[in-house]
């Protein structure tokens, strides 16, 4: 393999396509903006071609975009990958999606003779620049062996894990612990603060004791003693790998208490300006909900407007408010007897807050109720 085409020249895709170019591949890179395709040329890589134009010409190609739907875009699409390519071509997905996904693209590369491997990565923009991403690889064994040898270019800890859809199963466990660990550095260090202990001592003691871990390190060392929140993996993002890991786990019949927990405050922490601020920043997050404590209260009324539908998403909609009452932001719920609809009184900062709130609910979301929101001042009885 000797012409690779790379798609994605973000804060990921850029150093891992560098690092192929000094490995001395020939990198032919595509991105939406355009300045980063001027960083790839300056760097001794080729653009100025379209996704068939690469299908039908390289190697190999690799992905590092942010979302499920660019990915099924690049590669399903008329004018994408598979449709394009060429024999012998080879595609390699690093973002991170569901193996549902990946299965799909595996499928489809398949039925074209292209061989398809998922093989997200982790270790952030640091570990992008250094060439020592950890890279988990799901697939056929051939087809891994035959691209080891441009995986050990950019990354360090590169695993053969399984069949496809395997690689992606693992980094989307390792996002769940990543985002619980995360909480806990959080939580941690402002119990810490309030408690007025010395945060680089309370640190190494952590560290050097069973609550140490590489969130810890990294988030300290590398944001929060700098107060530096430049996204090295943004929440927006950590947000996104929660979804998926979730939808996993409930494909899987786990409950991922914790788990739903930790995403519905990655959720607030995006809604509250903190989305393009690096993981790390859920401290900021933290400590802003700590100061909060004379909130508002808001009635939402939710009359019925598809009483089957109202049957159907129940559950779901239950479990959302309890995500909601363990936040701290649900003071009480029920539904009117009459079948008429039912009631939430929430307690944020403002309307547009609590709104934010009510349409990810599922009932809003499928179309089982509408909704009618009032700032309420509560008068209680002597």
């Amino acid at each position: 393999m000797k012409k690779i085409g790379f798609i994605g020249l973000g804060n990921m895709g850029l150093p891992m396509a560098r690092n192929l170019i000094q490995a001395g591949y020939e990198v032919y890179g595509i991105n939406r903006s355009k300045a980063a395709e001027e960083q790839l040329e300056a760097l001794g890589g080729h653009t100025g071609h379209t996704i068939a134009d690469l299908a039908s010409h390289m190697d190999l190609i690799m992905t590092c975009l942010p979302l499920p739907a660019d990915i099924e875009q690049v590669y399903l699409d008329d004018n994408g990958l598979i449709n394009n390519g060429r024999e012998g071509l080879m595609l390699i997905d690093n973002s991170t999606v569901s193996p549902e996904l990946n299965r799909k693209i595996y499928v489809a590369a398949s039925g074209r003779g292209i061989p398809f491997l998922d093989a997200p990565v982790s270790g952030g923009t640091t570990g992008a620049a250094a060439g020592t991403l950890s890279i988990m690889v799901g697939g056929d064994r051939n087809d891994f062996e035959r691209a080891l040898p441009v995986l050990q270019a950019i990354g360090k800890q590169v695993d053969y894990v399984g069949s496809s859809g395997s690689g992606s199963v693992v980094k989307l466990i390792n996002q769940l612990m990543v985002g619980i660990h995360t909480q806990a550095v959080s939580e941690g260090l402002a119990l810490g603060r309030k408690s007025s202990v010395g945060e680089e001592k309370l640190v190494q003691i952590l560290g050097s004791s069973f609550a140490g871990s590489r969130m810890l390190e990294r988030h300290y060392s590398n944001h929060i003693a700098k107060e530096d929140y430049k996204p090295g993996f943004a929440i927006k993002l950590l947000g996104k790998d929660l979804d998926l890991a979730i939808e996993m786990a409930k494909q899987s019949g786990v409950d991922l208490s914790v788990g739903n927990r930790v995403r519905s405050l990655l959720k607030g922490a995006i809604r509250n300006g903190f989305a393009g601020q690096d993981m790390s920043a859920m401290l900021g997050f933290q400590l802003q909900r700590d100061e909060n404590k004379e909130l508002l209260h808001f009635a939402v009324f939710l009359p019925m407007k598809d009483a089957d539908k109202s049957v159907k998403f129940r559950e779901q909609h239950l479990q959302f408010l309890a995500n909601r009452r363990e936040e701290g932001k649900l003071l009480a719920n029920g539904r009117f007897t009459d079948g008429a609809g039912g009631l939430v009184i929430y307690k944020g900062n403002s309307l547009d807050e609590v709104e934010a709130w009510v349409k990810e609910d599922p009932y809003i979301i499928e179309g089982a109720r509408n909704y009618e929101i009032h700032e309420w001042d509560i008068v209680l009885a002597e």
